[in-house]
């Protein structure tokens, strides 16, 4: 008992974030409840193609390069006390890159519009801008260890989207304007950066060439994760009806919101991880990897478990009996669920390691392996098939990793030991 409280006080502060975290996932869960009964499932099915257009410009109009400032501005933070040379560079980066998106948008705004089928390519754009900002801040916070700040900002922005959607009626664009007027609100957030984090302009060449190359890396693999959403919704859409990818992407959002609590791991561990690894901090590496990272797996698998038994009602309650169908769907996804929970920690290891290459490169290959086997499952299984695609393809990557990753662990912290003793001797 003493060892579980002792345990419970020395991880407070991620506890405290894995539960604004959650916080944030069930504010999400119940907008999503008030727009799904509000809307009718075709309309639900145009919002999510224009939720997925949204996810696209967004993914590859900056988030892209948002982990450069985790990673580098964590690395930079423990070595010279500000974010200076990284936060610069990425600005760089965001740029040339939101201008290239500008100039792309503007060129092919009727095509997005007919698309999506309505009129909200506008909309769109502001929205992209608005993300940055978000985004920006998010993972300053998380660079600089202001972990609960970070988390706060979404707190905030689904807090004043609930109560928008709860005072005001909606259609599909008024939801896309609800959502611009509600993350604008984050910008108040820049009231908590450190001035001496960031400084005055500073380039240095070889900085914002390590900073670039991994962004790019990233944009390479974020394509791979976007994809995979985006190629299920683009199956269903093709070989079946609108109303069938309201359904899907009833059980999709729901499985995505649990499925991305695994990326508190890797966001709240990432500033440590990598100081552990840069340090040679072996038996702080063992602990995470072979202590930490059992017990943090064991408490979501049995999570996982307790929502799949109840998943029934979960679903018929939160959206409806005629959402019944989205039951066996959410259930497959959240199968490649679990394994996604233990990937996150090789996520760190590539990460920190300075392997973003091969992970991104992972990220591709999931999503080419989903696409395909959407086109096939979709015909064997019907509307289950793509979700049996995503868990598989997340199964698969997941087994890579585990072969490429475990053994390198295993050897680093046993070099570590040695290191020190060697050291040790020499002193």
């Amino acid at each position: 008992m003493n060892g579980i409280l002792s345990l419970i006080v020395s991880k407070k502060n991620f506890i405290i974030y894995a539960l604004l975290k959650v916080l944030i996932m069930v504010l999400s869960l119940v907008t999503n409840i008030f727009i799904v009964r509000k809307l009718t499932v075709s309309d639900f099915g145009v919002f999510s193609v224009a939720l997925m257009f949204i996810g696209l410009i967004t993914t590859f109009g900056f988030s892209w390069s948002s982990s450069s400032i985790l990673y580098y501005g964590s690395r930079e933070k423990a070595k010279t006390g500000s974010i200076n040379k990284t936060f610069w560079a990425r600005n760089i980066i965001i740029e040339v890159s939101l201008v290239i998106t500008t100039i792309l948008f503007a060129l092919l705004r009727h095509q997005i519009n007919e698309y999506i089928g309505l009129d909200v390519a506008f909309l769109i754009l502001i929205w992209l801008y608005i993300s940055v900002a978000e985004d920006y801040l998010s993972h300053y916070f998380l660079a600089v260890k202001k972990q609960l700040m970070s988390s706060m900002l979404s707190v905030t922005a689904k807090v004043i989207y609930l109560l928008m959607i709860l005072i005001f009626s909606f259609d599909v664009k008024t939801l896309i304007v609800l959502n611009i007027v509600s993350h604008t609100t984050v910008l108040l957030y820049i009231a908590g950066m450190d001035k001496k984090d960031i400084g005055k302009f500073e380039f240095d060449s070889d900085w914002f060439r390590e900073v670039l190359n991994f962004s790019l890396w990233q944009l390479f693999g974020f394509s791979g994760l976007y994809l995979i959403n985006f190629g299920d919704t683009a199956v269903i859409k093709h070989f079946m009806t609108t109303e069938d990818v309201g359904i899907y992407n009833a059980a999709y959002k729901l499985f995505n919101s649990v499925a991305n609590l695994a990326f508190v791991i890797s966001s709240y561990y990432a500033g440590s991880v990598t100081q552990y690894f840069a340090n040679n901090e072996s038996e702080k590496i063992k602990r995470f990897f072979y202590r930490e990272r059992f017990i943090i797996f064991g408490l979501s698998t049995i999570a996982h478990i307790v929502v799949m038994v109840f998943s029934k009602p979960i679903i018929t309650v939160l959206y409806g009996d005629r959402y019944v169908q989205s039951v066996i769907i959410f259930n497959i996804l959240m199968i490649g669920s679990i394994f996604r929970y233990l990937a996150v920690f090789y996520t760190l290891y590539y990460n920190t390691n300075k392997k973003h290459k091969v992970l991104q490169y992972i990220n591709i290959v999931r999503a080419v392996l989903n696409l395909v086997l959407d086109i096939v499952f979709i015909q064997l299984f019907g509307l289950i098939g793509p979700a049996i695609a995503t868990a598989v393809a997340l199964i698969v990557t997941f087994l890579y990793s585990v072969f490429y990753c475990e053994k390198r662990i295993k050897i680093m912290s046993k070099e570590g030991r040695m290191n020190d003793v060697t050291t040790e001797k020499q002193s």
